[in-house]
C-alpha cells in the first residue's frame, strides 16, 4: 500500500470514528429530550448506545453508575479487562462515573488501548449525563413545588369554608348548651328526662369540640411566641388525656430529656399539638398497649415523639393522614382534623413532622421544632 493510500485510509478511519462520536452525542441529546422517560430509563438507553461509538463495538461494554445505581449496556456487565472512565459531576458534586471497556486486554495489545478521541467522547458523555441529571432533578423539584402550592391552595379553601361553618354553628350550639343547663336545674325533673338531657349535652359538647378544631384549623393569625418548657407542657397536657388511658387499660410512658432547652413557641398551640397526638395514639389502641411520649434535642432543635403499639397505618393510607377531614375512625370517634391541626401548628413554627408506622407494630409521630422559629420577635412579645 502506498503512503498516499495509507494516509487516505487513516483519514477515512478518523472521519468514520468522528461520525460515530457525533451520532452518539446526537442520540444522547434525543434520548434526553424524552420528557416522559424517567432518569433511570434515560441512563439505561445511553448505556445501551455507548459501545457502538467505540472502535470495537462488538467487544465494547459500558457501565453508568449514578448514586450507587448501576446500569450496563445491553445487560452485559463490565468487569475486569481494560476500561476508561469519566466522572459525572453535578453542581460540583461527584455523583458517579461512566465507563467503556473491553473484557479482555488481549483484544487490543498494540499501541494505546483506546483512542484519544474516545476519552474525549467519554468526558463529553459524562458532561451530558450531568446536564440530564440536573435538568431531571430540576423538573422534579418544580413539580414538587407545584404540588405543594396546589395543596396549600386546597387547604386555604378548606380553611375558609371551615371558618364560615364554625362561626355559623357556634352561636346556636351555645344556645343549646345554655338551655340544656337551665333545664337540668328544673326541680323534680324525671330521671329519664335528665338522662336524655345528659345525652343532648354530651352531643353538644362533642359538636363544640369539633367546632373548636375547625377554628384552630382555619385560624390565620400567627403564633403568639414566648419561652416554653416543652417537658412542662407535656406534663400539663397529660392531665387532659392520661385518665382516659387508665380507663382504657393503656400504659403511659414518659421519656423526657432532662437537659431539653426552652423553645420559643406559642404555648397554647404546643399544648394543643401534644394533646392531639396523644389522643390520636390513644384511639389507635383498642385492646390495650403502650403510649410513649419522649423528648430529645440537638443543635438548634428539639424533638417530640408520640408512639403507640396499635395496629399501625397501612402504606396506602399513610400519605393522607394529615389531610383535613380524612379519618378511618367511626363517625362518632373522630373528625379527621386532629392531625391536620398538628401539621398546621408544626408548619407555623417552622418545624417538620414525620410518621414512622409498621402494620401490626404501631406508629410513631416525630415532631421536630427549632429552638427559635425563623422570623420571630423576642420571647414574650405580642407576636
Amino acid at each position: 500500500m502506498s503512503a498516499r493510500d495509507s494516509r487516505r485510509q487513516t483519514t477515512d478511519s478518523a472521519a468514520h470514528e468522528r461520525i460515530k462520536e457525533l451520532e452518539c452525542l446526537y442520540a444522547i441529546v434525543e434520548v434526553a429530550s424524552a420528557t416522559s422517560s424517567t432518569l433511570q430509563e434515560v441512563l439505561q438507553r445511553i448505556a445501551d448506545m455507548l459501545p457502538a461509538a467505540w472502535l470495537l463495538p462488538e467487544h465494547a461494554r459500558s457501565r453508568i453508575v449514578l448514586d450507587g445505581l448501576e446500569m450496563y449496556g445491553g445487560g452485559r456487565r463490565l468487569s475486569g479487562g481494560i476500561r476508561q472512565e469519566a466522572a459525572i459531576v453535578v453542581r460540583g458534586v461527584n455523583r458517579g462515573t461512566v465507563a467503556v471497556g473491553y473484557p479482555q486486554a488481549r483484544l487490543r495489545r498494540s499501541g494505546n488501548a483506546f483512542l484519544d478521541e474516545e476519552q474525549r467522547l467519554l468526558n463529553e458523555v459524562a458532561r451530558q449525563i450531568a446536564r440530564i441529571v440536573e435538568r431531571k432533578e430540576g423538573q422534579q423539584a418544580h413539580e414538587a413545588l407545584q404540588e405543594q402550592l396546589r395543596h396549600a391552595d386546597r387547604l386555604a379553601t378548606v380553611g375558609r369554608l371551615a371558618s364560615g361553618v364554625a362561626h355559623e354553628l357556634n352561636e346556636p350550639l351555645g344556645s343549646i348548651l345554655g338551655f340544656t343547663q337551665l333545664i337540668e336545674k328544673t326541680p323534680r325533673m324525671p330521671r329519664a328526662a335528665l338522662a336524655d338531657l345528659a345525652k343532648v349535652k354530651a352531643a353538644a359538647l362533642h359538636a363544640r369540640d369539633v367546632i373548636r378544631k375547625l377554628m384552630v384549623f382555619a385560624r390565620q393569625a400567627p403564633p403568639q411566641y414566648s419561652a416554653v418548657d416543652l417537658n412542662r407542657i407535656v406534663k400539663e397536657s397529660a392531665g387532659l388525656w392520661s385518665w382516659r388511658c387508665e380507663d382504657a387499660g393503656l400504659r403511659v410512658v414518659y421519656e423526657l430529656d432532662p437537659k431539653l432547652p426552652a423553645i420559643v413557641a406559642d404555648e397554647r398551640q404546643i399544648l394543643q399539638l401534644i394533646t392531639n397526638l396523644a389522643v390520636n395514639a390513644m384511639q389507635a389502641m383498642t385492646d390495650g398497649g403502650d403510649l410513649t411520649v419522649s423528648t430529645s434535642h440537638g443543635r438548634g432543635w428539639v424533638e417530640l415523639s408520640v408512639s403507640d403499639t396499635g395496629p399501625g397505618i397501612p402504606p396506602d393510607i399513610l400519605p393522607r393522614v394529615f389531610d383535613p377531614f380524612f379519618t378511618t375512625k367511626d363517625v362518632d370517634q373522630g373528625t379527621g382534623l386532629g392531625l391536620s391541626v398538628v401539621h398546621g401548628i408544626v408548619a407555623g413554627h417552622g418545624g417538620n413532622i414525620r410518621v414512622d408506622s409498621k402494620v401490626g407494630r404501631g406508629t410513631r409521630m416525630h415532631v421536630r421544632l427549632p429552638v427559635r422559629p425563623p422570623a420571630t420577635k423576642s420571647a414574650g412579645s405580642e407576636g
